[in-house]
């Protein structure tokens, strides 16, 4: 009698059911679902980007997370940081109009 990688028992022939469907996870990431709307053209654009990043992913789901996390660390680092740092409010009408003009672009 075989045994899966938890040490469960598998009866003869049993192929499907024990067996964990994608690969654990490291400890620091975690797995949540996640629904997105956004335009056809805006899609196609992320599944290009996904596309590079696939090699490197151990599954779909894991490249799509790389994808995204890319993404906010490339808008953080264009933004100077997660704090805008703003110590009055001419200087968060700044941002917040550098920020309507690039999201306009």
């Amino acid at each position: 009698m075989e045994k899966d990688r938890l040490g469960r028992r598998r009866q003869p022939g049993q192929v499907r059911g024990l067996r964990s469907l994608h690969p654990c996870l490291p400890d620091e990431w975690t797995s949540r679902p996640v629904r997105i709307a956004m335009s056809s053209e805006d899609w196609e654009r992320f599944a290009a980007l996904v596309q590079r990043v696939t090699p490197i992913a151990e599954t779909q789901a894991r490249a799509h997370g790389l994808v995204i996390s890319h993404l906010m660390h490339e808008a953080d680092e264009e933004n100077g940081s997660k704090d805008t740092g703003a110590t009055n409010w001419m200087d968060w009408e700044r941002q917040k109009t550098l920020r309507l003009l690039r999201s306009a672009v």
